[in-house]
Order: structure tokens, then sequence, then C-alpha cells
């Protein structure tokens, strides 16, 4: 999928804030025929698939609400098809980031600068799934 400077500047936020925890890097944009999920990470307990939601500040609603019943479903189906084409021993989870943040130019650089990023471990769950396995 091809996303916008701020989309790309929210996934390297997130990806910096799980390196900073504890976390590695497996997979970034992991895309099947059902979709794609941002960024795959792992540390000593858990497999994390993680969807990353940003805005700028000038947006009216917070990113997470965009992961709706139909992101959802194709979330739940992209980790289905990565957990049975990859052997794991972890606990995998599904999270949300969302970030909030602006742009700044800096001796003609654009810089994002995160002013709030919320971590929604395990946001979604098979509950939340509703299909045929």
């Amino acid at each position: 999928m091809n996303i916008g400077p701020t989309g790309r500047a929210g996934e390297n936020a997130a990806l910096e804030m799980f390196l900073k925890n504890g976390f590695e890097l497996v997979a970034r944009n992991y895309q099947t025929k059902y979709g794609e999920i941002d960024l795959i990470v792992k540390d000593k307990k858990y497999l994390v698939f993680a969807e990353v939601k940003t805005r700028t500040n000038a947006s009216l609603m917070r990113g997470c609400y965009a992961v709706n019943f139909k992101k959802k479903q194709r979330l739940i189906k992209t980790f289905f098809v990565y957990l049975k084409t990859h052997h794991n021993s972890l606990q995998p989870r599904i999270d949300v980031i969302d970030i909030r943040g602006h742009w700044i130019v800096l001796d003609e650089k654009e810089d994002f600068i995160v002013d709030k990023l919320h971590w929604f471990k395990n946001a979604i769950t098979s509950n939340d799934y509703e299909g045929n396995w």
C-alpha cells in the first residue's frame, strides 16, 4: 500500500517506540490479499502485529477511530495468514498505535514531531472477528 509522509512518519515513530521498549522488528508493511499489517515486532514473550494510525493535530478525529469493523476483519485475516505461514512460539497479539503530531521545517527540512502516542495493547482480538476460520 502506498502511504503518505504523515503515515510513514507515524510508522517510524511507532517502530522507534517499540525498539525503545525492547522489541525487535520482524517485518514492515506485511501484505496479503486480505490487507496489510504496518509493523510486526517481537520481544521475549510476544509477537505483536501493529496497526499504526497517524493524524496531524489539525485532524478532527483520532486515528484509532479509523480502525472500524471492516479494517478489523482485514487485520485479523492478515494476522492469521502470517501465523499459518511463519513458525512462531510467541504469544501473538494485535495492537493499535494512535499518533498525533505536527510538521515543522528546520533548515529547509521537514520533520514530523509526535505530540501524543497512545499504545493500545491487544486492541483487536478473535472476539472482533465475524467470519469463518
